[in-house]
């Protein structure tokens, strides 16, 4: 379960980075404060990717355990989504 669990999450982890190194348009924290570009998108979607893999393995051979990725995975996908989803909050300095 928690395999597929976290197949969902990179998936659609990868879909989001792919999405935001395609979109032109960036906020002022993801450009400015923390200089995510349009690579470092790629970059993510790369290694969500990469998850999605190891989680579709760990679903086929249990000895790969899923619960430990899980929580690397969210702890990247956390930080990931902070670096340009702080923007949206509307906070001026």
């Amino acid at each position: 379960m928690w395999s597929w669990i976290g197949f969902g999450t990179a998936v659609l982890g990868t879909a989001v980075a792919l999405w935001r190194a395609r979109s032109r348009g960036q906020s002022y924290y993801e450009a400015h404060v923390y200089f995510m570009t349009s690579r470092s998108h790629a970059r993510f979607a790369a290694l969500s990717g990469a998850f999605a893999l190891l989680f579709a393995v760990a679903a086929l051979y249990p000895r790969l355990p899923a619960v430990p990725l899980l929580a690397i995975y969210a702890v990247l996908i956390i930080l990931y989504g902070a670096s340009f989803v702080r923007g949206a909050a509307g906070e001026d300095e």
